[in-house]
């Protein structure tokens, strides 16, 4: 069953667990095709099939996609899932920035909060993602809050980010 969390921040950007009604809204964001690209699975969801995911994920406790707002409103989503809470290790990612939003600064602000919340909320010490090579404005965003290449294969960069190689007091960039 899968924990309350209070909604966070940093007095930019609020992070909250995604509602039943935000899919119809971070489905519009995540099926775009300048969106898509950057997925594993690039293919179109359907509204059904994004439902049944949201059914399954409403029942885990090692994944949470949170809603990003700014002044309230959504703007984007991030995630962090697979969290080996014995292991305190965790992947983030399946970050979205809605239309008209991009460039600034949002999902690199979350992105922050979300590694803060997770090493001092969580008690999470690793945190991973991966990146596809050529998506170079993610992967400045990831490097700008500390994240370190680890590996390449197939196209995509795995990068990680610890306890260990915390940059300043917050353990990101602010």
């Amino acid at each position: 069953m899968k924990r309350t969390i209070t909604p966070f921040g940093n007095g930019l950007v609020r992070l909250r667990l995604i509602g039943e009604d935000d899919l119809e809204t971070t489905l519009s964001w995540r099926n775009r095709d300048e969106v898509r690209i950057w997925f594993k699975t690039s293919s179109l969801l359907s509204l059904e099939q994004h439902r049944t995911w949201y059914q399954r994920y409403a029942e885990k406790d090692d994944d949470f996609l949170f809603i990003v707002e700014f002044n309230g409103k959504p703007i984007g989503q991030a995630s962090v899932y697979g969290i080996n809470w014995e292991s305190g290790s965790a992947e983030i990612g399946r970050f979205l920035v809605a239309p008209g939003e991009e460039g600034k600064g949002y999902i690199s602000q979350a992105c922050g909060e979300l590694v803060r919340y997770c090493f001092d909320s969580f008690g999470l010490s690793y945190l991973f993602l991966e990146v596809m090579e050529s998506n170079e404005k993610a992967i400045r965003a990831y490097l700008r809050n500390g994240f370190t290449e680890e590996t390449r294969y197939d196209g995509l960069i795995r990068m990680n980010r610890s306890l260990n190689h915390a940059n300043n007091k917050r353990g990101y960039d602010a």
